[in-house]
């Protein structure tokens, strides 16, 4: 059996700061530079995703994405993750993962006679 384990981290007044909604927000931005691609490879509106960046940059000391203004007059803007989003996203998918592997191991311990084979 596999146990499903969700992780969370949120600000002193109870509100979600960030979580694997924000990690896939952040993941996609990095890998399309686009707002709207990222809305829509996550079925969500650009001014949704432009709320959890609001609330990520609201709860953290500097910026997580910075915008790029395209070089010629009519090219759209790119979008690229700072050094601290980067660093936010490996953390937390480090610290997911340990997690993660620690939760299935107490499992199976735990639960070892009571749990299929």
């Amino acid at each position: 059996m596999n146990l499903k384990v969700k992780l969370w981290i949120e600000n002193k007044n109870r509100n979600l700061i960030f979580g694997d909604g924000k990690n896939l927000i952040l993941q996609y931005i990095d890998s399309t530079g686009s707002i709207s691609e990222t809305a829509n490879k996550l079925s969500m509106s650009e001014d949704n995703i432009l709320k959890h960046l609001r609330i990520l940059e609201d709860n953290n000391t500097s910026e997580m994405v910075l915008k790029i203004q395209g070089l010629k007059k009519d090219s759209k803007a790119s979008y690229v993750l700072t050094p601290e989003a980067r660093m936010v996203l490996q953390t937390y998918q480090i610290y997911q993962h340990d997690i993660k592997k620690f939760a299935q191991k107490k499992f199976d311990e735990i639960f070892k006679d009571f749990i299929e084979k």
